[in-house]
C-alpha cells in the first residue's frame, strides 16, 4: 500500500473512502450471529441490536445488552471477551470477500482518478491478514485504521485525520457509509457521502447525504460528483 506520507507535498486529491468493517468484513451481522450465541435463552433480534449495539464498542455494547434486556451473562468484561473472540472467528474463517458490486464501485473511482481508501477498526492481526487474502494491495487499496478496536463507526475527528494524513480533498471526494453514526461524522468533514445502510441501520436518519441506496449497484460515482458541481 502506499505511504499517505508520500502524497504530502502535492495538491489535495479526491477519493472514495469507504468503511471496510461493514461493507466487507460484516462486522454487525457477525457481532449479531455472536451475540444470539451468547444470549442463548433470550430470543434475541435485529431489533435489540439496533438499540443496544450500534453506538460503542463492545464492552459497552455487553453492558447496554444485559441491562436492557435484563440479562446477567456474566461480567461485560468477560462476556465482551466472548463477542471478540467470536468476531474474530469469523473475520479467519475465510467467508469474507469483496463483492462484486463493491470491486464495481471501486473500478469507477479508479476511472475517476480517485483514492481509494477503505477505514477500519478491526484488530491489527485480523486486518493485516484479509489484506493479504482479499489482495488490497493489488486492488490498490489503502487501509487507513481508525479510533479504538472495533469500534462501530468512524466519528467526525477520524474523517477529518483522514482527509489531512492522506492528502484528500473533502468536497471533491465522496464518502460510502452504512449508518447514520458514520453519515452525519463523514458530511462533518465536508465530504459528500452515500449511504447504503443494513438491516440493522435502515430506520435511521440520513438527512445530509447525498444519496441513501438500496444496492450498491446503484450508485454512480460520476453523476454524483457532477451532482456537486452543479449543485455549487
Amino acid at each position: 500500500m502506499t505511504d499517505s506520507s508520500d502524497s504530502h507535498s502535492s495538491a489535495p486529491s479526491p477519493a472514495f473512502i469507504f468503511e471496510f468493517d461493514h461493507l466487507v468484513a460484516r462486522y454487525r451481522p457477525a457481532a449479531f450471529e455472536v451475540l444470539k450465541s451468547i444470549f442463548d435463552d433470550v430470543d434475541l433480534t435485529p431489533v435489540h441490536f439496533s438499540r443496544f449495539c450500534l453506538a460503542e464498542g463492545p464492552h459497552k455494547t455487553i453492558d447496554m445488552l444485559q441491562t436492557g434486556l435484563g440479562v446477567k451473562k456474566g461480567p461485560p468484561k468477560k462476556v465482551s471477551e466472548e463477542l471478540v473472540s467470536g468476531i474474530k472467528m469469523h473475520l479467519d474463517s475465510g467467508v469474507v470477500q469483496v463483492s462484486d458490486d463493491l470491486r464495481n464501485v471501486i473500478v469507477q473511482a479508479r476511472e475517476l482518478k480517485m483514492k481509494v481508501i477503505a477505514l477500519t477498526a478491526l484488530p491489527i492481526q485480523p486486518r493485516e491478514a484479509l489484506a493479504a487474502q482479499l489482495d488490497l494491495p493489488g486492488l490498490d487499496i489503502e487501509l487507513a485504521p481508525f479510533g479504538t478496536e472495533l469500534e462501530p463507526a468512524p466519528r467526525a475527528d477520524s474523517w477529518l485525520k483522514l482527509t489531512k494524513e492522506y492528502n484528500i480533498t473533502g468536497p471533491g471526494s465522496i464518502s460510502l457509509t452504512t449508518s447514520m453514526q458514520a453519515a452525519k461524522s463523514s458530511l462533518t468533514a465536508s465530504i459528500p457521502t452515500v449511504v447504503f445502510p443494513d438491516e440493522f441501520t435502515a430506520f435511521q436518519d440520513f438527512g445530509g447525504a447525498r444519496q441513501v441506496v438500496e444496492a450498491l449497484k446503484d450508485i454512480d460515482l460520476r453523476a454524483l460528483l457532477d451532482f456537486g458541481i452543479v449543485q455549487a
